[in-house]
């Protein structure tokens, strides 16, 4: 049995949430892997996450507001996953590596 946790976040874009005053409640959109039965059976996949006062919640889902002066919590997670979600399909599809890893393969 693997000690892989039933995720493990690669990348991960924090977004402050608008229902809070404080700006201590932050979405956290990742991007990283999933491993539901601890089993090896690693996937790719994108989820939300959310902290209160710098502590991540893992019991809670995310809420998104849709009640805003300006842009929604709904609308900035949503382009947080669309931004992950493309990366990672772009970089899959191309084999797109960083420039450390050109560098140290050369």
């Amino acid at each position: 049995m693997s000690d892989f946790k039933v995720h493990h976040i690669h990348e991960q874009v924090v977004i402050t949430a608008n229902h809070n005053k404080d700006g201590s409640v932050k979405y956290h959109v990742c991007y990283g892997e999933v491993d539901w039965k601890k089993d090896g059976n690693k996937r790719p996949a994108v989820f939300i996450l959310m902290s209160y006062k710098g502590r991540i919640n893992y019991q809670s889902p995310a809420h998104l507001t849709l009640d805003a002066e300006e842009e929604t919590d709904f609308e900035k997670v949503y382009k947080a996953l669309t931004y992950l979600k493309m990366k990672y399909i772009v970089n899959k599809k191309y084999e797109v590596r960083s420039n450390h890893e050109v560098s140290s393969n050369s």
